[in-house]
This record gives structure tokens, C-alpha cells and sequence, in this order.
């Protein structure tokens, strides 16, 4: 398998490693949210939105939340917005961005262990924004947010694109171009030290996620007991591509996410 040198295959899970490398890179990472024009912005963030539809009167769970993207703009239209996440430096930001939009969320720390806290059918929508990368059980997750989810309720993920996980970039004499160096069905949890994994002096944080393929959300889902409502790949959107027209580009060669909802399947109720 041919890989950049920055990533390798490893034995065993992705946490702790990545939970302890997104709290050194925390500071790195929000200095990345902040920037006008970055990939989620452009491309993940609209998407997931359109997605997520009505929300007025839901009562949501952010997993993950960071700084609580989701769950600032879901309070702001009129849902009871609740965010985890296990980073403290992530959930100060996170009560930043709600004081700063004048919204109430309920936040508290911790990862996808706390979900076995939460009374059956609690939430209306249940969100893992760009995270479930990080989780070594994706059925026992998956298991809980049904259990969480009302009866009309839904889960929403976004996720890397499996097709993107460890592409390179080549230099050509046109520029940049994104050349696919790995094998698709190459499944199993990656070391790696790239992109937002650096520290405030750039040093190099090693992180270790989960590399998955489409099948394997969709039939961890499936056993769940989920039903598959849509999957996006999505295209940034025009406003995006006047703002960065190159990594749009870049998206348009190979697709930087990967989106899927999924509701609770009636016949399993």
C-alpha cells in the first residue's frame, strides 16, 4: 500500500491517541475555523445545513461539537441545541460561540461514552460532525443514538470522504493536482501527523483515526437499526467558489466529504 510519509497503519484503537492529539492541536484548530475560506466552510457546513432541515421546536445532540458550528446555527433557528465534547479548550470555544450569537446551549464535556447517559428517546436529531473518524465502535455508537432518537428523529454525520483519506497532493507544471495513492479498500485505524495536527510552535502531533469505506457507514447504520434517507457528496457552493475557486477545484477532482442521514427504521421500533 502505497502511503504518504506521514501516514502509517498501526495496531489497535484510535483512542486515547486521537483524543489527546485534538487537545495539543486545539488552539491550531480553531485558528483554522476562524479563517474565511476553509474547506468545512466552504463545502461541509452548507451542505450539512441543507440537510438538517427544520429545526425549530427539536431538541438536538452535537457529538463532538468543537466550537458547536451546528448547534449555534440550530439554536439560532429555534432548537434546544445540546453539544459534547471531550476537548475543554473546544468546549470553552463552543460556550464563546453561543454567548457571541446570544443563543443558550447545554454543554458538557465528553465523548461518545457519555451518550449512554441520556434518556431514550431524548433528541429529535443527533449530529457527528467530522468526527466519528476518531470512534473505534461504530455500532455501539451508532446502537445509542437510536436508542437516544424520538420515533420521527434522525441521525446526520459528516465524515472525511474515503476516497480522499491520505491523497497526496503532485506538483504538475499546471499547479497542484490531487493524485490518489492508496487503495480504496484499505480499512483499518492510520497514525498520522499532518494538516491541523501541529502544535503552537508547528510541531508535528501524531493522531490516529479510522479509515473507513461508504459501505461500512452505511451497514454500521443499517445494523442499528437506521434507515438510509440521503447521501451527499457535496460541491461547494457558488458563493464558494468565488471565494476559493482553487480548493473547490480540488473538491470537484475528489470529494472532500462525505454526508449521510439516516432515520430510525419503523420497522424495528
Amino acid at each position: 500500500m502505497l502511503l504518504p510519509p506521514s501516514v502509517r497503519p498501526v495496531e489497535g484503537p484510535a483512542d486515547p491517541t486521537s483524543r489527546e492529539a485534538w487537545t495539543r492541536a486545539a488552539d491550531n484548530y480553531l485558528a483554522h475555523c476562524a479563517r474565511a475560506a476553509n474547506w468545512n466552510k466552504l463545502i461541509e457546513i452548507p451542505a450539512m445545513r441543507r440537510l438538517l432541515g427544520e429545526a425549530r421546536g427539536k431538541r438536538t445532540l452535537e457529538v463532538g461539537c468543537g466550537p458547536a458550528h451546528y448547534s449555534v446555527w440550530l439554536a439560532q433557528q429555534g432548537a434546544e441545541a445540546w453539544g459534547l465534547d471531550p476537548v475543554a479548550a473546544l468546549l470553552e470555544a463552543a460556550r464563546g460561540s453561543a454567548e457571541a450569537a446570544g443563543v443558550e446551549l447545554r454543554l458538557r464535556p465528553g465523548g461518545v461514552e457519555c451518550l449512554a447517559d441520556y434518556p431514550d428517546a431524548h433528541f429529535d436529531m443527533v449530529l457527528f460532525p467530522m468526527m466519528l473518524e476518531y470512534v473505534d465502535d461504530l455500532a455501539s455508537t451508532f446502537r445509542q443514538a437510536n436508542r437516544l432518537l424520538t420515533a420521527e428523529g434522525f441521525v446526520a454525520i459528516s465524515v472525511v470522504h474515503p476516497m480522499r483519506s491520505f491523497n497526496v497532493k503532485h506538483e504538475t507544471e499546471e499547479g497542484e493536482e490531487l493524485r490518489i495513492v492508496s487503495g480504496y479498500l484499505h480499512s483499518g485505524v492510520f497514525e498520522w501527523s499532518q494538516w491541523i495536527m501541529r502544535d503552537a510552535d508547528g510541531n508535528d502531533i501524531p493522531c490516529r483515526s479510522h479509515r473507513r469505506t461508504i459501505e461500512e457507514y452505511v451497514e454500521a447504520l443499517i445494523g442499528a437499526g437506521f434507515l438510509i434517507e440521503a447521501l451527499r457528496e457535496p460541491d461547494a457552493s457558488p458563493e464558494g467558489w468565488l471565494l476559493d475557486p482553487r480548493t473547490c477545484r480540488e473538491n470537484h477532482h475528489c470529494p472532500n466529504f462525505l454526508l449521510l442521514k439516516a432515520a430510525k427504521d419503523a420497522r424495528r421500533l
